[in-house]
């Protein structure tokens, strides 16, 4: 009979994790440069303006990824109900009628360190922060605590903390992202022993709520009707960023147009550097470069669930399938969008869309990640 032998404790990191990350990195930074040449000109000048900022959030996100990595994610219980407060405190500060949080476009979702009439950073302009990010991040941790500290995990433990953070997410309002947090709620909640007869009880009415939600918002019901009838929306309103995200990818073939020959970044595409940047690849790399991107996507989330399989205790398990159902659930949502599978929510794709709340809070939670698949158990 052959014995079998199981190893625990601190050895290398998840190496196919950590090089794929880096190479999504790397290649985030290039596309943000490559989207936004034509914006940088037009409104600052020179060509480098959000290359430039990109690569300092990669380089602010690395901070707390590194001591994530180097610190024993076991203490970091400790530090889960402080962080989830600070969540909450933040996103209600956020609706607040402040000049640290004016609004933006019809919404109030950033706080702003130096807001007008303080002057200027150099290079970083006015500095802000987005709360929900952390939110998603928080939640994931605080939950993990809760289910080891208690042998039942039940509904009527999840949803008070859930709506902690999805309500005023809402109120901002911040559709997409009160989707991410429901998501991240339910997968953490069912991975940390919940019953699935409960969660299956609770879908309807969670479709209700978020049906109610859309049609009350005219903006949200204008959207869903565009992605549920595309040929009766206005081309020039609800359907024109889904009607131009599909004609980049089209035009980009198998091949694509070539590195920086792409046509849509010329003013052409809404939020071509942040939830519409795949469009810029599919346009450019053409459908062998987008399946390529979608596949390393891929691989770090199913690295990311395999970490959780082989983590040590509970709490690194519910910890880690949490990050990487985060990290599953954005990636499939903005794609979604880009080929019409889901409707425009705004949702950014992680590590390669333009954004500094979003990229550094996901750098961090990639760290924790990588410090569990250290002390995996091995077989």
């Amino acid at each position: 009979m052959v014995q079998k032998h199981y190893l625990r404790g601190s050895h290398k990191p998840d190496l196919v994790l950590l090089v794929t990350v880096s190479l999504l990195l790397v290649f985030g930074v290039l596309m943000v440069y490559d989207a936004s040449v034509v914006t940088s000109l037009e409104l600052f000048g020179g060509q480098y303006h959000y290359l430039i900022l990109q690569a300092i959030w990669v380089l602010l996100g690395a901070a707390p990824a590194v001591f994530l990595f180097l610190f024993d994610y076991k203490k970091l219980r400790f530090l889960a109900l402080p962080l989830f407060v600070f969540s909450v405190l933040s996103l209600v500060f956020v609706l607040l009628p402040t000049s640290f949080n004016p609004e933006i476009l019809g919404a109030q979702r950033w706080i702003f360190f130096n807001p007008s009439p303080m002057p200027e950073i150099p290079l970083l302009g006015r500095l802000r922060f987005q709360p929900s990010e952390l939110a998603k991040l928080s939640l994931i941790l605080w939950l993990a605590v809760l289910y080891t500290r208690r042998k039942k995990f039940d509904l009527r433990l999840l949803l008070p903390f859930l709506a902690l953070v999805v309500a005023p997410v809402l109120l901002e309002p911040d559709f997409g992202t009160a989707v991410i947090l429901t998501g991240i709620g339910g997968a953490v909640y069912f991975v940390g022993g919940g019953s699935l007869l409960q969660l299956v009880l609770f879908f309807p009415l969670l479709l209700a709520a978020g049906a109610a939600l859309i049609l009350s918002s005219p903006y949200r019901k204008e959207r869903l009707l565009t992605y549920l009838y595309p040929s009766l929306a206005d081309p020039e309103r609800a359907g024109y960023q889904i009607k131009q995200i599909l004609i980049a990818l089209g035009s980009g073939g198998l091949f694509g147009l070539g590195i920086g020959e792409g046509r849509q970044k010329y003013a052409y595409l809404p939020g071509v550097n942040t939830d519409s940047i795949f469009a810029v690849v599919g346009e450019e790399f053409g459908f062998v470069g987008a399946v390529a991107l979608i596949l390393l996507l891929f691989l770090v989330i199913y690295r990311g669930f395999r970490v959780a399989q082989h983590a040590p205790d509970q709490f690194g398990r519910v910890l880690a399938a949490g990050i990487s159902f985060w990290f599953a659930l954005q990636t499939l949502v903005n794609l979604g969008a880009m080929v019409g599978i889901t409707p425009l929510t705004g949702v950014t794709l992680p590590l390669i869309s333009y954004g500094g709340s979003s990229l550094v809070v996901t750098m961090a939670a990639l760290g924790i990640l990588l410090n569990i698949s250290k002390q995996t158990v091995r077989k």
